[in-house]
């Protein structure tokens, strides 16, 4: 099991800070974090015996951040809807932000999910471009390209304006 441990202190950092990039809320992505790592702790036979086993939680970390970010999207609209036909004023979007440069990332949220995810594993994670490809499930040109289409949209954000 010092396998595993060694593997929570080297990827729960960077982990952390990607998956808060992306669902916007710390507590959230702490949850996210430890049910990835608590999966890997379960299959630890199988994981353990992978190339890069950080590469698996990171993944699975990942995708769950996605799906509850497209679930609370989904929740938000809906919300949104029934507020308008009942006449009632909409709530707020994000309530409780934990990100220090939170219009920043609020920016990256923005930006297409391929985008934002890539954008949160490379600045986040501090991952570099073959460790987000194999996260992600894509080749190194085309993270290379996310990143590039990003940085261009994000330039053109007023979020960012302050950083110009």
């Amino acid at each position: 099991m010092a396998d595993f441990a060694r593997l929570v202190e080297t990827e729960s950092r960077g982990l952390l800070a990607a998956v808060t990039a992306i669902v916007g809320d710390a507590h959230r992505a702490e949850e996210i974090v430890q049910d990835a790592f608590e999966r890997a702790y379960r299959r630890w036979r199988r994981v353990s015996r992978l190339d890069r086993p950080g590469a698996w939680v990171r993944r699975v970390a990942i995708n769950e951040a996605i799906s509850q970010t497209r679930r609370r999207t989904s929740e938000r609209k809906a919300t949104v809807r029934l507020e308008a036909l009942a006449g009632v004023d909409p709530t707020p979007v994000d309530p409780l932000q934990a990100l220090e440069d939170e219009a920043v990332w609020a920016a990256v949220r923005a930006l297409p999910r391929e985008q934002a995810v890539v954008i949160a594993l490379r600045y986040g994670a501090d991952l570099g471009i073959d460790e987000i490809a194999e996260t992600v499930g894509s080749t190194a040109p085309a993270v290379k390209s996310l990143l590039h289409r990003a940085r261009a949209a994000l330039r053109e954000s007023a979020a960012l304006e302050p950083y110009a």
